[in-house]
């Protein structure tokens, strides 16, 4: 069926039929005017013929009848009635009477008379004149001609021309039908090769059979394929390097992300274990040096203001070495928070979430999940962390929101972090924009583990994040 219609919509269908309706309404047309032109002839001929016997006959009848010499006369009208077109001939006298009848005679009244063959239903040419000699009328000759053998000529002329006219559509049809299908099957191998090429097959070529417009077709076509061929493996090559060149640059994205939070963690636990303890220790002593200068007996009053002064510089000691702390404690929290080690991600997520909210009384962040999420392996933990972390601090600074909410789901092996909130949000049309070193360094984590990272906001319509990642749990030895 399929192969059927596209028959019928092919080129060679196409100029087949109308090579053909063509010829068959012009030899139509054709056919049709000799018909008329012989028609026409025929019957000028017959109506010329007739005049010219009937008023040569009347000439001689005139003085047969002038001479009362009717026997003559019917024997001259005897040889005449052999012409084999003529059917009767009637001499009638001054009443009206026939003195002479030959042929198929019709019956009185007699016919009217005809002016044109055309005009002719009963298939006999009626014609009349006065006999007369002298101007003296003698009576009437009425001669009949028979339409049959010209109806036969026309007949035979228009089954010619038909006859030529179907040979000659016979043979346009098949010079066209051989023609098209050697001009189409030509045309069928070049959107053939055209379809290979447009497939990726770039070694295709299509024969130049003749010198002829095709040819030269399939020549420039076999040029336009090698030239697209060469192009075509310079382009994979330039995207092959393109490609490596990506992947590895990738890979070093993903390498320092992982040096990064390991950096992360060292500095943590270097601030903790080295700065942590000596601020606890320089706290101790300025406590000591502070309690012993406090309970000291004076001897003058010197030494009092002395010891006073030692007692609030110990104290001032005391305050900043305190203030010094929760700095440096904020900024371990920062760079690797002890509790995500230590307790998992959902009670560091719980922790995070809080000192936000804490931060940021307008806006409130409200934290759910689903499953278990405390075996998680740690480059999820920490990855999860780092998003979370990062799209409240842009909360916080972009989207003017009063409501937030993260969710985290476990469903199929797969684990879906949500981040949404009720901001401003952005026209995501204008990407070059909106894509900000945040977005991408949420985008390269999740890519670290396999993951998918999506956007969709519009403006006044608030802001979503949508991870999902291998729900990948902790191995255990």
């Amino acid at each position: 069926m399929f192969k059927t219609a596209s028959f019928f919509h092919s080129l060679r269908f196409r100029l087949i039929t109308s090579v053909v309706t063509i010829e068959i309404i012009m030899l139509s047309l054709l056919v049709w005017n000799n018909i008329s032109i012989i028609q026409s002839t025929h019957t000028d001929r017959l109506r010329d013929t007739a005049a010219s016997m009937i008023q040569q006959i009347a000439n001689t009848s005139g003085n047969y009848m002038m001479a009362v010499d009717y026997a003559t006369l019917e024997g001259y009208l005897s040889k005449i009635i052999n012409y084999k077109e003529l059917t009767y001939i009637v001499v009638v006298d001054r009443d009206n009477n026939a003195v002479i009848s030959l042929g198929r005679v019709p019956s009185v009244p007699w016919p009217e008379t005809e002016t044109h063959p055309a005009q002719v239903k009963d298939g006999v040419y009626d014609v009349a004149t006065e006999i007369s000699v002298a101007n003296l009328p003698m009576g009437r000759l009425l001669m009949g001609f028979s339409l049959s053998l010209m109806e036969d000529a026309i007949r035979k002329s228009r089954n010619r021309g038909i006859t030529i006219a179907a040979i000659e559509i016979i043979l346009t049809v098949i010079v066209t039908v051989l023609i098209g299908l050697g001009l189409t099957r030509r045309l069928s191998t070049l959107a053939d090769a055209a379809a290979k090429v447009e497939a990726g097959d770039y070694s295709v070529t299509v024969p130049a059979e003749t010198d002829d417009e095709v040819g030269k077709t399939a020549i420039a076509f076999n040029r336009m394929v090698a030239e697209v061929s060469s192009r075509t493996k310079q382009l994979e090559r330039a995207e092959a390097k393109t490609q490596n060149l990506f992947t590895e640059n990738r890979m070093l994205v993903h390498a320092s992300l992982v040096i990064q939070e390991q950096e992360r963690k060292n500095l943590a636990r270097e601030l903790h274990d080295e700065m942590g303890q000596c601020l606890t220790a320089i706290q101790a002593d300025a406590e000591l040096i502070r309690d012993i200068s406090g309970h000291r007996e004076h001897q003058n009053e010197n030494d009092r203001e002395i010891d006073e002064r030692v007692v609030t510089s110990a104290s001032a000691i005391m305050d900043v070495s305190s203030r010094v702390y929760d700095v440096v404690h904020s900024m371990m929290r920062r760079l690797r928070p002890t509790i995500l080690d230590n307790l998992g991600l959902v009670e560091a997520l719980k922790d995070e979430i809080d000192a936000w909210n804490n931060r940021h009384p307008e806006t409130h962040c409200e934290f759910q999940y689903e499953g278990e999420l405390d075996e998680l392996d740690e480059h999820t933990n920490i990855m999860l962390y780092r998003i979370v972390q990062e799209s409240l601090t842009n909360i916080a600074k972009h989207a003017s929101a009063n409501l937030v909410s993260i969710t985290i789901n476990q469903h199929n092996g797969q684990l879906q972090l949500i981040i949404k909130d009720n901001g401003k949000g952005v026209d995501l049309q204008q990407t070059n924009k909106h894509k900000g070193l945040g977005l991408i360094g949420m985008r390269e984590r999740v890519e670290t583990i396999d993951g998918s990272f999506e956007i969709i906001s519009t403006p006044q319509q608030g802001f979503l994040i949508s991870i999902t990642v291998p729900f990948k749990k902790t191995q255990t030895v």
